[in-house]
């Protein structure tokens, strides 16, 4: 058995909070002890000849400054824990991927989006694209407006892609080009519609029985016009008998943007406005829009999905009383009870806190070849399956993804449970995920709801603050210890390292989740909810000592500067940083503009402060028109009429830079 993908309690806990590094070794190479330092083996992971040992670090290595996100990506990725293997990426190097069309579409190789210039206002000023390879662009006339075809098909599948769209641009993505997934600019919009990007768009007939009104996405998760934008959606095709008729509709499973679920589970029961065709079927192709608006695309990934029906056979269990650390230990505990199963469940055990269970049966598979199984349970498990064992250890809550190899017909299953404590959950789950995940277990087996939801913190009718630690990019290795949230009332909100005097993320939307901090023991951190836009770590302003001198990691006492704490404006209820600069202090006052879209950041100083600013930090800082620059096309940077700054190269980096006195002002917007 294959592991693909593995997910532990466990180990989410350590990495959080402890320097993790995994090794790889041939299969009984090695112990995994003394190894570089690390003195602790959390887990192992065991894929065909090899073996991962996953180590606490003791001691600082050379291992450590290679980064462990690195490594333990680099193994993940060698023994096939990264994305399934049918998982296909268009390439974008030609127009080989789609059918003909009339010219509006082509591939180029970078694209320019100015936020501020509408498309109906002036095209050329809006949208410029370069030539090149790797970037989906249609750029439409009155002449050529063609939507987009592959030259492939689908059903069940899952789409994953960046797009980016200008000021005023509309396009759409078509599931099996029937059922539309809008594409829109709707930056700022406070109540989406159905015709907001991420909508699932109406139609237009007028008889009441063949009306669909379409469906709103949860929640505005839209970037500004110019940025990239992630979307995931997971569509599940219409069913049909063998007569042909429909025996359930087309479903979007789950579409996400931008991070963000926006639709879960939500039935399409008929194709949406402007379809290929009005006749449901299997199988269609995917179609992208071209007739309202430029659109670019890039990173285009999809997995074709099949369902192949798998059935848990003839089942009996025999249950073990004792409190077990493994599950070779099972068998030779005391027997307490065996019988029959209708269904893969651990109901026999009852109330028990501590015991084991083995289950035998067969896997039943109308095919041959390779399948998938995701495996869930809160304490231990190991399934083997016509001797391919996979094996998750005792853990609050294991999850893991497993390729099978099985015959058409009967496959012999040996499955063995275990738990040794009261605080662990009854929980066991077996799903068939060749297709969208499909349980194999009864119902009572994986109870859903129960235990501790998430911990929300949410903003009233005042700004919303609270002192925490940060994972600046959602990495624990780059942790921000000094950091406070500062929730606006608008949805606006952004999070402030103390320590360095700097905006670190910015985001629109709710607030936090604050379980990390508050459940269990805690780990003093919160996590931004909604689709953060990370800026940058270090100090954003000081004085150097030339134009190429690097900005101070953190705010520098031996130089002359204090932390003074903040102070609320009364006004705003804002709060405003202030920093001691030998005998003058430094204000920092950032809250949301007047149009709720972005963040207003003034830094004071009450004598000349002679030094300079960063604004933002990035693989590539562009200027598009006058004040205006983007990074990394993920945010914008915008100053006041008049005022410029400087992009320079430091250490790879681009940073915007520019001269601090007294005053200084700009936005941030995303």
């Amino acid at each position: 058995m294959t592991i693909l993908w593995r997910r532990s309690s466990l180990l989410d806990e350590f990495t959080k909070k402890q320097s993790i590094i995994g090794i790889c070794f041939e299969k009984g190479a090695h112990t995994g002890k003394g190894y570089l330092g690390y003195s602790c083996i959390i887990s192992t992971l065991v894929c065909d000849n090899h073996q991962i040992f996953f180590f606490q670090q003791t001691r600082e290595t050379n291992m450590q400054r290679l980064g462990y996100t690195a490594l333990l990506a680099l193994l993940f990725i060698q023994l096939g824990y990264g994305q399934r293997s049918e998982t296909v990426r268009l390439p974008l190097a030609d127009m080989s991927a789609f059918q003909p069309q009339a010219g509006n579409w082509s591939i180029v190789g970078g694209v320019a989006m100015n936020p501020a210039v509408d498309i109906h206002d002036d095209l050329e000023r809006a949208v410029q694209a370069a030539p090149g390879t790797g970037i989906l662009f249609n750029n439409n006339t009155p002449d050529a407006r063609d939507h987009l075809l592959t030259a492939w098909e689908h059903g069940d599948i899952i789409l994953e892609l960046e797009v980016m769209m200008p000021k005023g641009s509309n396009s759409g993505i078509y599931l099996q080009g029937r059922y539309e997934v809008q594409l829109l600019d709707s930056w700022g919009v406070s109540q989406p519609s159905f015709s907001d990007i991420g909508g699932i768009y109406r139609n237009w007939e007028q008889a009441p029985e063949l009306k669909y009104m379409g469906k709103a996405p949860l929640v505005n998760a839209a970037k500004a016009p110019g940025l990239w934008q992630q979307l995931k959606i997971v569509f599940q095709a219409p069913r049909f008998d063998a007569s042909g008729a429909k025996v359930s509709h087309a479903r979007l499973v789950s579409v996400d943007l931008n991070g963000v679920r926006i639709h879960e589970n939500v039935e399409i029961p008929r194709p949406t406005g402007g379809p290929v065709s009005k006749e449901e079927t299997a199988l269609g192709p995917l179609m992208i829009q071209g007739d309202h608006g430029p659109v670019a695309f890039r990173n285009i990934r999809y997995q074709l999905l099949r369902e192949r029906p798998l059935e848990f056979r003839d089942l009996t269990y025999e249950l073990y009383e004792g409190g077990f650390e493994e599950a070779r230990a099972v068998a030779l505990g005391e027997k307490a009870a065996a019988g029959p199963l209708d269904k893969l469940s651990l109901a026999p055990a009852g109330k028990r806190a501590s015991f084991g269970m083995i289950v035998r049966g067969s896997l039943s598979a109308k095919e041959a070849g390779a399948h998938q199984l995701l495996l869930k349970c809160s304490g231990g498990l190991r399934l083997t399956v016509a001797n391919q064992p996979a094996e998750i250890p005792m853990q609050y809550a294991g999850e893991q993804l497993v390729e099978v190899k099985l015959e058409k017909g009967d496959n012999p299953i040996e499955l063995v449970y275990y738990k040794n404590s009261g605080w662990l959950p009854l929980r066991l789950g077996v799903f068939n995920a060749t297709s969208h995940p499909l349980p194999l277990h009864a119902m009572d087996a994986l109870p859903t709801g129960g235990g501790n939801g998430p911990i929300l913190d949410e903003v009233g009718n005042r700004p919303r603050m609270l002192r925490a630690f940060l994972d600046f990019e959602g990495d624990r290795q780059q942790r921000l210890t000094h950091a406070i949230g500062v929730g606006g009332t608008n949805g606006v909100h952004y999070a402030y390292d103390l320590k360095t005097g700097s905006p670190a993320c910015v985001w629109r939307g709710d607030f936090v989740d604050a379980t990390p901090m508050w459940q269990g023991r805690g780990d003093g951190s919160f996590r931004p909810l909604g689709s953060p836009a990370y800026l940058f770590t270090g100090h954003s302003f000081a004085r150097l000592k030339d134009s190429l001198a690097a900005f101070p990691s953190a705010l520098d006492e031996s130089a002359g500067f204090r932390n003074k704490g903040y102070k609320v404006d009364p006004e705003s209820g804002y709060p405003v940083f202030l920093y001691e600069v030998d005998t003058f202090l430094v204000s920092d006052h950032i809250r949301p503009d007047a149009e709720g879209k972005g963040l207003v950041r003034q830094l004071t100083a009450s004598a000349p402060f002679n030094g300079m600013a960063k604004l933002a930090e990035g693989q590539e800082v562009v200027q598009l028109t006058g004040g205006l620059y983007v990074v990394d096309r993920q945010y914008y940077v915008q100053l006041p009429p008049g005022v410029n700054a400087t992009v320079r190269k430091v250490a790879g980096q681009s940073e915007l830079v520019m001269p601090f006195g007294k005053h200084l002002e700009y936005n941030i917007k995303w």
